[in-house]
C-alpha cells in the first residue's frame, strides 16, 4: 500500500469517527423548564431542522407547558407527538402552539415528529 492510499484510508476513518461522535456520542445540552407564576413549567421550543432545545428537564407532579414555534415548511415537522402522555399537536408554520400535560412519574420520555426523524427528550425528575 502506498503512502497516499494510507493517508486516504486514515482520513476516511478519522472522518467517520468524527461523524459518529457528532451525531450520536456528543453530549447534548439540557434546558431546565422555568416555573411560571401559575406554577406551570414552561419552555419555548423552536422547530427548524429539529427541536431546539431538544432535551428538557422538568419536575414530576407539576404541569409542563411547551410552546412550539415551527419555522420551516418541511412536512416532517407538521406534528409533534408525545406517545407516553398520549398527546400530540399540529404545528402550523410560523404559529405558536402550546401543549400542556402533567408528568406523574420520573423518567425519560421521548417526543418526535410523526415520521420519527425529529426527536427530543423530556427528563422528569
Amino acid at each position: 500500500m502506498t503512502t497516499p492510499q494510507m493517508i486516504v484510508i486514515l482520513s476516511g476513518f478519522a472522518l467517520t469517527v468524527l461523524i459518529v461522535w457528532y451525531f450520536w456520542l456528543s453530549p447534548k445540552g439540557q434546558t431546565r423548564a422555568a416555573v411560571s407564576a401559575s406554577g406551570a413549567q414552561e419552555v419555548a421550543i423552536m422547530v427548524k431542522g429539529g427541536y431546539s432545545p431538544d432535551v428538557i428537564v422538568a419536575q414530576k407532579g407539576r404541569p409542563v407547558r411547551l410552546t412550539f414555534t415551527r419555522q420551516e415548511s418541511s412536512s416532517c415537522s407538521e406534528q409533534v407527538l408525545f406517545p407516553d402522555f398520549n398527546q400530540s399537536a399540529l404545528l402550523p408554520e410560523g404559529e405558536q402552539v402550546t401543549l400542556e400535560f402533567t408528568p406523574s412519574e420520573p423518567g425519560e420520555y421521548g417526543f418526535q415528529c410523526q415520521m420519527g426523524m425529529l426527536r427530543g427528550k423530556l427528563i422528569v425528575e
